[in-house]
């Protein structure tokens, strides 16, 4: 596709996880137009992550293949429209938009993601399915069942732009873009240029309410539901009693507690 649509390319490969980090954190960007992902929101997690560490960086526009297992952020990016073809013709134009992103400050740790992160229950059905990972694709639907089944809320403080919320809770997403998963519409009213973050709650529910709910996460009418809260704002602060896992973009890093702040046009990416 790239020699279609003549791009000339130098393709890297991955030989071991987290490997893209490093690749985005060392390479002389300075000799290239664009740095492009093939993969989903897990890999563009990780180059993102390199790509902020890397001095020559800012000046660079970013690209993402939707080829992975989840491509929730490029439906942002190319409006809905998954299609490989149509992203390679878009950086062969060389045209680009400047998009969001967020900070993350967990402990000592500090690192970013451009598409949504969540925890409580959505962190425990990705860690329950990187144990499954045997089952491969019905893993993730595995790990949805268990934690159906195990369903622990539990409490929290949020501060939302200076407003304190105590909350008791099933799971929050904090998302820069709509979807998640590939087609889930979790963030109907988020958009990747607003310099906002879109919190998304599911507070305290039966295990029937949940069930009821959750289908409604494909067409985003769940943020109509009485047991969901929809709030948007550009720096965040969860406090817990106890530290909770974090999943950015589906991969399982850093823990609660954690401060999440907004940058706004951080990124150039091919648009």
């Amino acid at each position: 596709l790239f020699v279609d649509n003549s791009i000339e390319a130098e393709f890297v490969y991955t030989e071991y996880p987290k490997h893209a980090v490093e690749i985005a954190k060392d390479a002389d960007l300075s000799l290239y137009s664009g740095l492009v992902v093939a993969g989903g929101d897990g890999s563009f997690f990780d180059v993102l992550n390199g790509y902020m560490q890397n001095p020559g960086s800012l000046n660079t526009p970013l690209g993402v293949l939707p080829v992975g297992t989840g491509n929730s952020l490029s439906r942002d990016i190319l409006d809905n429209n998954n299609g490989l073809e149509d992203y390679v013709k878009l950086i062969a134009k060389g045209k680009t938009k400047s998009f969001d992103i967020a900070k993350v400050q967990s402990g000592e740790e500090i690192f970013y993601f451009a598409n949504m992160m969540g925890f409580g229950m959505i962190s425990d059905i990705v860690e329950t399915a990187s144990k499954l990972k045997v089952f491969n694709k019905m893993a993730y639907t595995l790990g949805v069942l268990y934690n159906t089944i195990k369903l622990a809320p539990y409490e929290l403080k949020m501060i939302a732009d200076g407003v304190e919320y105590n909350l008791n809770n099933i799971f929050i997403i904090v998302s820069n873009s709509r979807f998640t998963g590939g087609n889930y519409l979790i963030a109907p009213k988020a958009k990747i240029d607003d310099g906002m973050l879109d919190i998304i709650i599911l507070n305290k529910l039966s295990r029937l309410n949940l069930l009821r709910t959750f289908p409604k996460i494909f067409d985003g009418s769940h943020i109509n539901s009485k047991f969901v809260d929809y709030i948007q704002a550009k720096n965040i602060t969860f406090e817990v009693k106890e530290p909770k896992l974090l999943s950015p973009d589906g991969e399982i890093y850093g823990k609660l507690p954690a401060s999440i702040s907004c940058i706004p046009t951080a990124i150039n990416i091919f648009a």
